[in-house]
Protein backbone atom coordinates (compact mmCIF):
# COMPACT_ATOMS: atom_id res chain seq x y z
CA UNK A 1 0.00 0.00 0.00
CA UNK A 2 2.77 2.45 0.94
CA UNK A 3 4.38 1.87 -2.43
CA UNK A 4 1.20 2.95 -4.30
CA UNK A 5 0.63 6.20 -2.35
CA UNK A 6 4.51 6.78 -3.00
CA UNK A 7 3.97 6.22 -6.50
CA UNK A 8 0.79 8.43 -6.78
CA UNK A 9 2.55 11.43 -4.94
CA UNK A 10 5.91 11.09 -7.06
CA UNK A 11 3.54 12.86 -9.83
CA UNK A 12 1.78 15.55 -7.83
CA UNK A 13 2.98 18.94 -7.40
CA UNK A 14 4.25 18.48 -3.86
CA UNK A 15 6.89 19.37 -1.43
CA UNK A 16 8.21 17.47 1.36
CA UNK A 17 5.75 18.45 4.32
CA UNK A 18 3.00 18.24 2.12
CA UNK A 19 3.30 14.63 1.14
CA UNK A 20 4.31 13.46 4.86
CA UNK A 21 0.40 15.25 5.72
CA UNK A 22 -0.99 13.46 2.94
CA UNK A 23 0.71 9.93 3.90
CA UNK A 24 -0.70 10.87 7.75
CA UNK A 25 -4.06 12.03 6.61
CA UNK A 26 -4.18 8.15 4.22
CA UNK A 27 -3.32 6.73 7.02
CA UNK A 28 -6.06 7.94 9.61
CA UNK A 29 -8.63 7.72 7.04
CA UNK A 30 -7.33 3.67 6.56
CA UNK A 31 -7.18 3.06 10.59
CA UNK A 32 -10.14 4.76 11.24
CA UNK A 33 -12.19 3.91 8.27
CA UNK A 34 -11.28 0.62 7.15
CA UNK A 35 -13.05 -0.86 4.65
CA UNK A 36 -15.63 1.37 4.45
CA UNK A 37 -13.27 3.60 2.73
CA UNK A 38 -13.60 2.87 -0.97
CA UNK A 39 -10.96 5.72 -2.47
CA UNK A 40 -9.04 8.93 -1.38
CA UNK A 41 -8.16 11.06 -4.20
CA UNK A 42 -5.82 13.93 -5.01
CA UNK A 43 -7.37 16.40 -7.37
CA UNK A 44 -6.95 19.94 -8.52
CA UNK A 45 -3.61 21.34 -9.70
CA UNK A 46 -1.71 19.58 -7.35
CA UNK A 47 -2.89 16.38 -9.05
CA UNK A 48 -2.17 17.81 -12.26
CA UNK A 49 1.22 19.37 -11.58
CA UNK A 50 0.69 22.63 -12.12
CA UNK A 51 0.82 24.58 -8.91
CA UNK A 52 4.17 25.43 -7.25
CA UNK A 53 5.54 23.12 -4.40
CA UNK A 54 7.78 25.46 -3.68
CA UNK A 55 5.62 28.57 -3.20
CA UNK A 56 5.60 30.39 0.27
CA UNK A 57 3.41 33.20 -0.27
CA UNK A 58 0.25 32.51 1.56
CA UNK A 59 -1.96 34.23 -1.18
CA UNK A 60 -0.02 31.97 -3.92
CA UNK A 61 0.09 28.99 -2.46
CA UNK A 62 -2.75 26.10 -4.07
CA UNK A 63 -4.46 23.96 -1.73
CA UNK A 64 -3.75 20.67 -1.32
CA UNK A 65 -7.20 18.95 -2.47
CA UNK A 66 -8.60 15.45 -0.71
CA UNK A 67 -11.51 13.86 -1.54
CA UNK A 68 -12.61 10.86 0.39
CA UNK A 69 -15.24 8.19 -0.86
CA UNK A 70 -16.80 5.78 2.05
CA UNK A 71 -19.52 3.11 2.14
CA UNK A 72 -22.72 4.87 1.79
CA UNK A 73 -24.01 2.47 5.21
CA UNK A 74 -21.55 5.55 6.69
CA UNK A 75 -23.04 8.71 7.51
CA UNK A 76 -20.83 10.83 5.33
CA UNK A 77 -22.08 13.87 7.18
CA UNK A 78 -20.43 12.87 10.45
CA UNK A 79 -17.02 11.91 8.91
CA UNK A 80 -17.09 15.23 7.26
CA UNK A 81 -17.40 16.92 10.77
CA UNK A 82 -14.50 14.31 12.14
CA UNK A 83 -12.22 14.89 9.55
CA UNK A 84 -11.56 19.06 9.32
CA UNK A 85 -10.06 18.57 13.32
CA UNK A 86 -8.22 15.48 11.93
CA UNK A 87 -6.94 17.35 8.69
CA UNK A 88 -5.84 20.18 11.60
CA UNK A 89 -3.90 17.76 13.55
CA UNK A 90 -2.14 15.95 10.65
CA UNK A 91 -0.93 19.41 9.46
CA UNK A 92 -0.02 20.83 12.26
CA UNK A 93 2.24 17.70 13.39
CA UNK A 94 4.03 18.56 10.59
CA UNK A 95 4.57 21.84 11.31
CA UNK A 96 2.35 23.10 8.06
CA UNK A 97 -0.46 25.43 8.04
CA UNK A 98 -3.96 23.23 7.98
CA UNK A 99 -5.76 25.89 6.30
CA UNK A 100 -3.91 24.63 2.77
CA UNK A 101 -5.57 21.05 3.26
CA UNK A 102 -9.23 20.53 2.01
CA UNK A 103 -10.61 16.98 2.65
CA UNK A 104 -14.18 16.48 1.36
CA UNK A 105 -15.88 13.09 2.59
CA UNK A 106 -18.69 12.26 0.52
CA UNK A 107 -19.97 8.52 -0.15
CA UNK A 108 -20.46 6.10 -3.02
CA UNK A 109 -24.14 7.25 -3.64
CA UNK A 110 -23.13 11.05 -4.10
CA UNK A 111 -20.58 9.72 -6.43
CA UNK A 112 -23.19 7.78 -8.37
CA UNK A 113 -25.42 10.70 -8.33
CA UNK A 114 -23.13 13.33 -9.51
CA UNK A 115 -21.89 11.85 -11.86
CA UNK A 116 -25.15 10.41 -13.44
CA UNK A 117 -26.03 14.16 -13.82
CA UNK A 118 -22.65 14.92 -15.22
CA UNK A 119 -21.37 17.58 -12.30
CA UNK A 120 -19.22 19.75 -13.67
CA UNK A 121 -17.07 19.41 -10.24
CA UNK A 122 -17.32 15.41 -10.36
CA UNK A 123 -15.87 15.24 -14.40
CA UNK A 124 -12.81 17.57 -13.33
CA UNK A 125 -11.80 15.41 -10.56
CA UNK A 126 -12.56 12.36 -12.56
CA UNK A 127 -10.24 14.01 -15.01
CA UNK A 128 -7.46 15.09 -13.06
CA UNK A 129 -7.47 12.47 -9.76
CA UNK A 130 -3.68 10.63 -8.68
CA UNK A 131 -5.96 7.91 -6.05
CA UNK A 132 -3.69 7.70 -3.25
CA UNK A 133 -6.27 4.59 -1.26
CA UNK A 134 -8.40 2.65 -2.79
CA UNK A 135 -9.70 2.69 -6.26
CA UNK A 136 -10.65 5.09 -9.33
CA UNK A 137 -14.53 3.91 -8.51
CA UNK A 138 -14.45 3.93 -12.75
CA UNK A 139 -17.00 0.67 -12.90
CA UNK A 140 -20.22 0.52 -14.05
CA UNK A 141 -21.38 -0.06 -10.52
CA UNK A 142 -20.15 3.60 -9.52
CA UNK A 143 -21.97 5.54 -12.76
Amino acid sequence: MAARLDDALSTAALNETERRVIERLVGRLRSELGSDLLAVWLYGSRARGEADPTETDPDLRSDVDLLALVNASRNAAKLRWWAQPMVEAEADAEGDSPVYYSLRVFDDDWLRGRRRIRSFFTQEVDRDKLVLAGGDLEGEEYR
